[in-house]
């Protein structure tokens, strides 16, 4: 077993940290800094194993965000799309340099908005990976497996 340093557990912490400000800025319709997160990293869809399917590739924070507004529907003002992503069993091994680190996580998501009463909409996995650049953790790899899906009217431009 490997053991607890305190290094370890700051990388598990610096990873929890950006897997949980993705849910933060998502929720709050922030998509040009969620597409920030993901800059100069493999970004897409897995299947239930975690191997990537469709069109995974190097993703440029445009890309993201395009893909972000391309698929979100948002409400209000200030626009946000009326979600609570739920990150949860988020799981993280650091690897014995300290300087990269995979998650496995299961997520959430809870939508109400005027036409649709609270209610999870979508629940499944993230397949993550991070590394340190520039003495900052970042993320490499966001491969998302759907694996329930509910009414998605509310929140999806198209379906999946």
């Amino acid at each position: 077993m490997t053991p607890y340093t305190l290094e370890r557990l700051g990388a598990v912490e610096a990873v929890r940290d950006l897997a949980h400000r993705y849910t933060h800025l998502i929720d709050e319709g922030r998509l040009e800094e969620v597409a920030e997160l993901f800059t100069r990293a493999v970004y897409g869809q897995c299947d239930g194993d975690g191997t990537p399917v469709g069109s995974v590739r190097d993703s440029d924070p445009a890309g993201v965000l395009a893909a972000c507004r391309g698929f979100i529907r948002m409400h209000g003002t200030p626009p946000r799309p009326g979600t609570k992503h739920v990150v949860t069993n988020l799981r993280v091994d650091v690897a014995d340099d300290y300087r990269t680190a995979t998650s496995l996580s299961y997520f959430t998501v809870l939508q109400a908005t005027e036409a649709l009463p609270l209610q999870p909409i979508l629940a499944g996995r993230y397949f993550d990976a991070f590394a340190v650049r520039d003495g900052e953790w970042v993320f490499t790899q966001r491969l998302t497996c759907i694996d329930l899906v509910g009414d998605l009217g509310e929140h999806a431009k198209r379906t999946l």
